[in-house]
This record gives C-alpha cells, sequence and structure tokens, in this order.
C-alpha cells in the first residue's frame, strides 16, 4: 500500500511535541527549585532529586527551542529515552504519594502527563519518518496549522499551569490582584484606612 503524506498533521504533531517538551521543562524548574531551596533540601536524596530536575528541564527547554528553530524532530535518538526515564521517574513519585501520603503531587502529575505527551507525540513522528519522508515535499495548510498550535497550547497550558502552580515557586508567587499594593496588617485588611472596617470618619 502506498504510504499517504499528511504534512499539516505531521507539523502540527511536532508543534505539540515541543509545547509539551517545553512546559515540562517548566515545570521541571519549579520542582527542582522546590528540592534544592526547599526545607529538606539539605538532604542528599532531595540534593539529587533537585539536580536531575534541573537537568531534565534545561534539557527539555533547550531540546525544544533547538526543534522548533530547525523545524523538524531534532535528536531524537537521545530524546526519546530521557523523555521515557523522566516519565517514569514521575510515575514513581506520584505513585508513591498516592500510596504512602494518600495524597497527588499534582506538579509530578503534570511532569508525568506533558512527557507522555511528548513522548509519544516524538514517538508517533520517527515512525512516520522511517515509513515515508513524513511530508517533508508538502506544505502544511496554514489555517489548519494555526488551529492546531492553537489547539495544542490550550491542551499543553490546561496541564501545566496547575503543575506550576502546586509547585513551591508557585505557591511563593504573589497573586496578580496584589501587585503593588502595600503589605497586609495582622487582621488580613490593606493599609489603606478608606478600606478599613474598623475606622470611622
Amino acid at each position: 500500500m502506498e504510504s499517504k503524506h499528511h504534512p499539516t498533521l505531521n507539523a502540527a504533531t511536532l508543534l505539540f511535541v515541543y509545547f509539551a517538551a517545553m512546559a515540562a521543562g517548566m515545570v521541571e524548574l519549579s520542582l527542582a527549585a522546590g528540592y534544592l531551596t526547599g526545607t529538606a533540601s539539605a538532604t542528599p536524596g532531595m540534593v539529587v532529586a533537585g539536580v536531575a530536575t534541573l537537568a531534565a528541564g534545561l534539557a527539555f527547554l533547550a531540546w525544544s527551542l533547538r526543534g522548533l528553530h530547525r523545524n523538524a524532530l531534532v535528536y531524537a535518538r537521545f530524546a526519546l529515552p530521557v523523555l521515557a526515564v523522566a516519565a517514569a521517574a514521575h510515575l514513581a513519585v506520584t505513585v508513591t504519594g498516592i500510596s504512602s501520603l494518600r495524597s497527588l503531587d499534582v506538579s509530578h502529575f503534570a511532569a508525568l502527563g506533558l512527557t507522555l505527551m511528548a513522548l509519544a507525540g516524538a514517538g508517533w513522528l520517527r515512525r512516520q519518518h522511517k515509513t515515508n519522508d513524513g511530508g517533508a515535499h508538502g506544505q502544511p495548510r496554514t489555517g489548519r496549522l494555526l488551529a492546531a498550535a492553537f489547539g495544542a497550547a490550550v491542551v499543553v497550558a490546561t496541564v501545566a499551569t496547575p503543575g506550576l502552580a502546586a509547585s513551591m515557586a508557585g505557591q511563593h508567587a504573589v497573586p496578580h490582584g496584589e501587585h503593588g499594593q502595600a503589605p497586609h496588617g495582622e487582621n488580613g485588611q490593606g493599609s489603606n484606612p478608606a478600606l478599613d472596617p474598623g475606622r470611622h470618619h
């Protein structure tokens, strides 16, 4: 049977892979910050976990930026095993937390989902490349590609946002509505007298 070329599908999948890898890299970096600067960061296990997640985060970001620049699946021979190992590590942490602590580590769960997205997409693209030219001689349709890119960004952001918010960096972030406001008092109210219900004119 003659192989079919799907340039638009391949291009959209490539964007999805790198969006997912980039978001996974950001979650990895947020996890690394928690491991290396948290209250238990002095233990050797936390240091090793922090260094590993830091390296993975930087590698995912570099890989995604390089691939987007080249508009191709780059370093697939090395990227796929790294993604698989990262997914396995996040799965182990997630399962351990659920079984022993009866709690779900949202950041690791988000990182697991993002790495699996990137791994599945990259594996599919590599298989396409082995069976045909991957549509290299065709041109993707701009409208469909833009719609696919928007959809991929929405899906990736939906998974990445809770993971980043649950990390230590996300928990210490200043809420958007409080930027530029004066520090709160002991009663939780702002220092603006007009907003203090205990003050009377």
